[in-house]
């Protein structure tokens, strides 16, 4: 297998979303992870630019498991889960893992 090319970000999305399987649900989650990581990556680009301000890997890492869980939560997703059982492992909170 060859990876995605860095300057097609289109290629890069496909395969980070195929790569998980054939589940729609699980393709739909890595969708939504992949758009997240972009977003994140991006505001931190822009936090780093505009304001001076650097955070580190493992914040930004909190940061797309956090927005993840409340986007998951926003569209009714995930009903009763708390937040430590999504961080540890949401595939399996997902039912698709």
């Amino acid at each position: 297998m060859f990876g995605a090319d860095p300057y097609d970000i289109a290629a890069h999305f496909h395969q980070f979303t195929y790569l998980a399987g054939g589940l729609v649900t699980r393709r739909s989650f890595m969708q939504i992870l992949w758009l997240l990581c972009v977003w994140v990556l991006w505001s931190e680009r822009n936090n780093r630019l505009f304001q001076n301000k650097v955070n580190y890997m493992h914040y930004l890492l909190e940061k797309v498991k956090i927005h993840s869980y409340w986007w998951m939560k926003a569209a009714n997703a995930i009903y009763i889960l708390e937040v430590h059982s999504w961080f540890a492992c949401p595939l399996a909170c997902l039912g698709i893992g």
